[in-house]
């Protein structure tokens, strides 16, 4: 009977047992970012390989939905945890109580992707193309970094607000979108697309993504559980990329509201596991220089305040931590030898300060002595560099001296080409005027009429021959200041003196402005368009193109000035239309060209004019024909003429 009673009791302590541990299980729960996927495969796994229980926890993965502020409801203390996205440090200047715990991802997985077929393989080819992104560039600030240090102009790009949906890009109602590695390209690679990716890591911007947060009251009240959790959730990644197929058939089974297929799951896994250990870093590494750097490139794009500090995003303040240890073990250990201990610790920790700082005062004076070796040193390597730099410049001035000097050789060759056309129908009248006069004389039948009529057309000639001069003369005359004149006739002097040359050529002259006063070197911006159309006569005449024409536009526009010169000339190659301004580039044969007049003509917009010229391929229609040419197009800022208007 008494053995029977003592069972009945065992059977009873151990059901307590049981049922006490059951209790002791701690309810949390964490929030995700996202619909279902392998992105959080590490906290599935956690819960599903009992990680989380063996860690004392009961934890409720709560799932997403559109419209969450996840940042706000870590920082009310609404959820336990969350997942925060790559601009968590936004996040934590406007909700002060989030804290991170780890980075699941060393690099975000967000990345530009272009279609091979589109041909968009280089930043340099994004201007005026059509980019699906989100509307909050914070969420996309690596991209914007990306973009911006490769100089792009964002503003020559058309912004689409993001779908969602590759299809788009295959479908090429977009021609660039922001994706994530992990998904995107699966569907490019299942559907048979080849693509380009831009990756800010390539580009040193290597964003932590997919942090682990709580709330910093959590941390400070619940240490111990915060701490559990974030250890069984990194076991439960560890166990997730060891364990890739497994886990995926695990999803597939009980977290796949998205009906993802095992092929996607398994792309997904690959990518982000390449993610997690880039560069053999450690799983939920967090560095504070790196996030230092990435707080640094918010601010520096004006994003976030520099008065705002990031010195609690991981962790939490040392000291505070140090005095809640003291009063627990205080609490749990109160008795006069630990007292006595605590002395003891405190006075061998002072005599360290004190020795410390009276070392700290020694190296002190002797890293004084090595500064000034160093600064004498500086100082002499200074004066070095100082030298060699005036050398340098010299050198550069006299490069552009020279390049000057050659351009004027080249502009005095053309113009004197131009003088002979210009002269050449005018000598003939002179020349047929004369001979007339003296067959008449010889057969004496020389009237006094018909001697004076030819004597007043050979003056009248000779009039506009020294006309002509006086225009050429003008045109080489250095001009030392700035004079107000009309664009429109800056432009129809110019091809005045182009005239014979374009007539003999065949070349239409077709215009469409409106006439301007502006303040310049009047002669300098007639040289930049004499270049430009004397390019185009160029390359009608090496192309051969039968029907020719150049068109002219001013437009004005309220804070700049829009000028510019088409022709229907077949273009140039796209691979050199980046080298057309540069020196001694010429697309000419070697005996007509001398690569100098754009790369003057840019020098006078840009350094004389403060304006901007560039030139592209363009396609259009004339005369209902298609037609293929080269626009090259000049802009001037509107402080070019305020002075006027004073």
């Amino acid at each position: 009977m008494r053995l029977f009673l003592n069972l009945k009791l065992l059977f009873l302590l151990i059901f307590l047992n049981i049922n006490l541990y059951s209790k002791d299980l701690t309810k949390v729960t964490i929030q995700l970012s996202w619909f279902d996927q392998f992105q959080f495969a590490g906290y599935y796994m956690a819960k599903e390989q009992g990680f989380y229980k063996d860690a004392g926890l009961d934890v409720q993965i709560l799932p997403f939905s559109l419209g969450m502020n996840i940042p706000k409801m870590v920082n009310n203390g609404n959820v336990d945890f969350a997942i925060g996205r790559e601009n968590l440090i936004l996040e934590k200047a406007k909700y002060p109580k989030i804290i991170a715990l780890a980075a699941i991802f060393q690099a975000t997985p967000l990345v530009l992707l272009t279609t091979k077929e589109s041909g968009i393989d280089t930043f340099n080819k994004f201007e005026n193309k059509r980019l699906m992104r989100t509307k909050d560039d914070g969420s996309e600030v690596s991209l914007r970094a990306m973009l911006t240090s490769s100089k792009i102009d964002l503003k020559s790009i058309t912004q689409v607000e993001h779908s969602h949906n590759i299809y788009d890009l295959i479908d090429k109602k977009v021609d660039i979108i922001s994706a994530y590695t992990s998904k995107a390209p699966f569907i490019l690679e299942k559907e048979g697309i080849k693509y380009n990716i831009f990756y800010p890591k390539d580009y040193g911007f290597d964003m932590y993504s997919d942090f682990l947060i709580t709330n910093i009251d959590k941390y400070n009240n619940d240490y111990n559980i915060v701490e559990k959790f974030k250890k069984a959730s990194l076991q439960g990644w560890e166990y997730s990329y060891s364990n890739i197929e497994k886990s995926v058939d695990i999803i597939l089974e009980k977290y796949n509201t998205q009906k993802l297929s095992k092929d996607e799951l398994l792309f997904e896994a690959n990518e982000l596991k390449k993610l997690s250990y880039l560069n053999d870093s450690k799983l939920g590494d967090m560095k504070q220089e790196k996030v230092q750097r990435i707080y640094d490139l918010y601010n520096v794009m004006g994003y976030i305040n520099s008065e705002f500090k990031i010195d609690n995003f991981i962790g939490y303040d040392k000291k505070s931590r140090l005095e809640k240890w003291l009063y627990l073990k205080f609490e749990e250990h109160f008795n006069l030898s630990f007292l006595w201990k605590l002395i003891l610790i405190i006075f061998i920790i002072t005599a360290i300060f004190v020795y410390r700082q009276y070392f700290i005062i020694k190296l002190n004076k002797r890293l004084k002595n090595l500064v000034n070796i160093k600064t004498n040193r500086l100082k002499i390597m200074n004066k070095k560099l100082a030298t060699r730099i005036k050398k340098e410049l010299d050198k550069h001035q006299e490069k552009d001296r020279i390049l000057a000097q050659q351009q004027k050789m080249v502009a005095m060759g053309q113009m004197i080409e131009n003088i002979a056309h210009q002269w050449r129908q005018p000598l003939s009248v002179i020349s047929t005027s004369a001979s007339g006069l003296k067959l008449k004389k010889q057969l004496n039948i020389l009237e006094d009429e018909e001697l004076i009529k030819s004597i007043e057309q050979i003056v009248d000639t000779v009039k506009y021959l020294s006309d002509t001069i006086d225009d050429f003369r003008y045109f080489f005359k250095p001009q030392k200041d700035k004079t107000k004149f009309s664009l429109v006739k800056n432009i129809e002097k110019s091809l005045s003196f182009l005239e014979a040359t374009l007539k003999e050529n065949l070349i239409k002259v077709e215009f469409d402005y409106e006439d301007i006063d502006i303040i310049a070197y009047e002669t300098e911006l007639m040289q930049v368009f004499i270049n430009i159309i004397s390019n185009s006569k160029d390359a009608f005449i090496e192309k051969k193109i039968k029907d020719r024409v150049i068109f002219i536009s001013i437009k004005n526009f309220p804070n700049r000035i829009l000028i510019e010169i088409k022709d229907n000339a077949g273009g140039v190659e796209d691979d050199i239309l980046d080298k057309v301004f540069e020196p001694y580039f010429t697309t000419k044969h070697q005996y007509s060209g001398t690569g100098i007049g754009l790369y003057m003509s840019n020098q006078i917009i840009k350094t004389h004019l403060n304006g901007d010229i560039f030139m592209k391929n363009c396609s259009f229609k004339y005369k209902n024909i298609e037609q293929k040419g080269v626009i090259t197009t000049i802009i001037l800022t509107k402080n070019i003429f305020e002075e006027i208007k004073n």
